[in-house]
């Protein structure tokens, strides 16, 4: 793993609490697996299977990105509110 610059790693700390704040808004379980880089997140009493970890890290033209598992992006770093809704849905909407 490459380890960011303490200002970008500080950066990245803050997005990740902000997701976190987010989803757990949203009433998602989340856990913060990595600091700066990745978080669990899945629904209270769901299926095991639809838990998800989500990583931050740059996309191909550098930009701070959330991304799937999978490693599809979602947004920008930035778009807290976009992500939160976009994992709601997936996760909890998928485990109905």
């Amino acid at each position: 793993m490459i380890t960011p610059p303490p200002m970008a790693r500080e950066s990245a700390d803050r997005y990740v609490d902000r997701l976190a704040t987010a989803c757990r808004l949203k009433g998602l379980l989340v856990e913060i697996v990595e600091p700066s880089t990745r978080l669990k997140i899945s629904t209270p009493n769901g299926p095991a299977l639809m838990a998800e970890t989500i990583s931050l890290r740059p996309d191909r033209s550098e930009t701070l990105t959330w991304h799937w598992s999978w490693g599809s992006p979602i947004c920008a770093a930035g778009e807290i509110d976009l992500a939160a809704r976009s994992i709601f849905r997936v996760i909890a909407e998928g485990a109905r």
